[in-house]
């Protein structure tokens, strides 16, 4: 059985691959960006891990985040795929690896202008909950 950490970065990995509209939008989603990779892309990112037990079930709460890049002038394109990266995870499966997913939540997005003054970061953070099956 994966760790709870595991089986979420697993589904939301797979479910954003999964996705159709998604994958014609970008040129892959990667948990390690191969060196030279052309943008744009999905990024699966942190995963903080906390307890979320209670007395007659062990769980876990995650926050995570899954980062766009963008070269596309103006913040329009990192917009549209966090907009995409959002649709898709509503489809994220309840069933993990020896875990259940109880919830996935959007929290919050934001676009930044990467330091070179023409990539574009977008950053969507989530809240998953996980019990152990």
């Amino acid at each position: 059985m994966a760790s709870a950490q595991l089986a979420v970065q697993k589904a939301v990995y797979d479910t954003l691959r999964a996705d159709p509209g998604l994958m014609a939008a970008v040129t892959g989603v990667f948990d390690h960006v191969p060196d030279g990779q052309p943008l744009p892309y999905v990024q699966v990112g942190e995963n903080l891990v906390s307890d979320w037990s209670a007395k007659d079930f062990t769980g876990r709460e995650h926050r995570l985040s899954v980062h766009v890049w963008s070269h596309y002038p103006g913040q329009a394109q990192a917009r549209a795929l966090l907009d995409l990266v959002d649709a898709a995870l509503e489809h994220a499966p309840a069933l993990l690896d020896g875990h259940r997913l109880v919830g996935l939540r959007f929290l919050a997005a934001r676009v930044l202008r990467d330091a070179d003054g023409e990539t574009h970061h977008g950053i969507a953070d989530y809240r998953a909950r996980t019990v152990m099956d």
